[in-house]
Parts: C-alpha cells; structure tokens; sequence
C-alpha cells in the first residue's frame, strides 16, 4: 500500500498564512494554495504560496461568499499562474471562533462537495480562537497538524485530501501530515520577542 503524501510548506508561505488568518479574526478568510504536486522522485506536496483573497462580505461573519466579481477576479487570477510552473493546490480558510464557541478544523460537508466539484487536491483549515492569557509553542501534533498561538490568538493549522474508497467508490477524507520545520523554529523565536 503506497504511503499517503506529505505536505512540506515553505517558512514564507506558513508566516503569511498565519497572519493572513490573523488579519481578519473573527471574520472567514479565504485563499489559494499554490506549489508542486508530488512525482515519481518525491512523494510530497511542495507549499510555496498561500495567497489570500479579499472575497468577504463584511456584513457576513460566518463565511467567505463568492460574488460573480469575485469568480471573475478568480477565473482570471488562475488563467495567470496557469502560464507558471506553480500549481493551483486547492485553497485554505479559516474556522474562527463564533460568539465564544471554537469550531472543528474539520471538512465539513460544504468544504468536501465544494472540494469534489472543483477537483482540487489539498484543502487546509485553519482554526483560530482567542487566547486569554500565556503563550503556547508552535509544534507538529500526532494527528499531522501544527498548533501554537500567536499575539492572543491559538491556532490550529490541518490540510485535507479526498481520496477514492474501492469498496464502494465514494470519497473520504484523508488528513495529511505537515512538515513545516522552519516556520515552526521562526515563530517560536517570535514567542521570546513578544
């Protein structure tokens, strides 16, 4: 049985994934992933870009919408990096606390059709909540993700693929395993500044 991939993320991109979730706390931020996919030489995805995207509706705090100005930004943002190496990987966003009440960094339904409509390969969900008082250190957990806080926020960072159950056909989620090192040694460094 062959080993599921790896996503190794670049310190750059995992910094501005994190202040781009930061950046709108309470509200759900949206972005693109962007990087390599895995080939016969390497069995992980490369993570080079998170590039947020301003699509929110600011009278809406519980989900990023799509507007037909925002698909049209988006069709013509894709046509744009499909002239680059990169590859569009799938998106991230963001499951702020609401009114108190920390959400799941889960797929929820919505997050899985929409994945299977739009054939990407990864999704990343990034929990955030407030923090009230000390600090916690950024490390990789069991289950593949990364935790830590950052200002008075604790943050929860999991990606997500689909893959095919030959039993019955149907898709499953899968949680992959970040590898992200730098960004961890960089932000704890952080944690000494603050």
């Amino acid at each position: 049985m062959k080993m599921p991939p790896t996503v190794h993320i670049r310190k750059e991109a995992f910094i501005s994934l994190i202040f781009s979730v930061v950046d709108i706390f309470k509200k759900e931020s949206f972005g693109f992933v962007l990087g390599y996919r895995p080939n016969k030489r390497r069995n992980y995805f490369l993570v080079t870009e998170f590039v947020p995207f301003a699509n929110r509706n600011e009278k809406q705090f519980t989900g990023a919408t799509w507007t037909r100005r925002t698909k049209q930004r988006f069709q013509r943002f894709q046509e744009l990096i499909s002239q680059l190496r990169l590859k569009y990987l799938g998106d991230f966003h963001s499951h702020p606390e609401f009114g108190g009440m920390i959400c799941s960094t889960g797929l929820s339904d919505h997050d899985k059709a929409y994945m299977i409509k739009n054939g990407y390969d990864l999704e990343f969900i990034v929990g955030i909540s407030s923090r009230r008082r000390g600090k916690a250190v950024w490390e990789s957990m069991p289950d593949g993700s990364i935790k830590g806080s950052y200002d008075q926020f604790n943050i929860e960072v999991h990606v997500y693929t689909l893959v095919l159950r030959e039993e019955d056909k149907d898709t499953e989620q899968e949680r992959l395993q970040i590898v992200a090192p730098e960004a961890i040694k960089t932000l704890n460094r952080m944690h000494l500044r603050q």
